[in-house]
């Protein structure tokens, strides 16, 4: 029987390696994962979408809980991962190694693509206010609603993308720059769950203690992502 889950988009880079090891694993409970920003997973679950676990960002696993539709007692801390700039495969990497640096590049880019949806748009659309660029960037950025942001420098519509690296690392065609300097760094910290309405709790729980084990871990931290406690 498949174990429907919700989770942020910031994991599908390690689950698609993640995913043959449990089907290794767990050959009779095949993942039927649904992929998008915390925002539309609070928004569907709110509705009374149905599934069995959550990964989402911290801040939705708390309302979440909050309001009962996730199981406070079986909560998990899952990782923390850094929100980075990508350039197409190829072309010239900008220096983005100090606050100065990363305001420059991005002033000197065409465009600069992010999601407004996803947590690390809604931290880069807070970022930008504060370094006081923001009517500069968006009046020419390439805002998405959700999804990879990378995907607009293979079509070329921008020479900056933004988002957490295990989205960026998503996209084929790309080089990721690296990740947001001091000061401007949020990285997007996630946490896990099984939901109060599941019909698979045993299983599900099963799932959650495989995501804190160390070879699961070990794959996360491929991607960028450090482990939380």
């Amino acid at each position: 029987m498949e174990l429907p889950i919700y989770s942020a988009l910031a994991l599908s880079a390690p689950f698609t390696t993640l995913i043959p090891a449990w089907r290794a694993q767990q050959p009779a409970t095949p993942l039927a994962i649904r992929w998008h920003p915390s925002t539309i997973i609070e928004k569907e679950l709110n509705a009374g979408a149905q599934a069995e676990v959550v990964i989402a960002t911290v801040e939705t696993l708390d309302r979440l809980t909050q309001s009962g539709i996730a199981d406070a007692r079986t909560r998990i801390e899952l990782v923390d991962s850094p929100i980075g700039v990508a350039v197409r495969a190829g072309a010239a990497q900008p220096d983005i190694s100090n606050r100065d640096n990363l305001v420059k590049a991005l002033l000197a880019a065409r465009s600069v693509a992010w999601s407004e949806a996803g947590a690390s748009g809604v931290w880069f659309s807070q970022l930008l206010k504060q370094l006081n660029i923001d009517a500069e960037l968006r009046a020419r950025g390439t805002v998405i609603p959700a999804g990879f942001t990378a995907e607009q420098l293979v079509n070329g519509k921008a020479d900056l993308a933004i988002q957490q690296i295990s989205e960026l690392l998503m996209v084929e065609g790309i080089d990721v720059v690296g990740p947001l300097p001091p000061g401007t760094q949020q990285a997007i910290s996630l946490s896990a769950a099984v939901l109060s309405r599941a019909q698979q709790p045993e299983r599900a729980q099963t799932f959650l203690t495989w995501l804190k084990t160390p070879p699961v871990t070990d794959v996360f931290s491929r991607f960028g992502m450090v482990s939380r406690d």
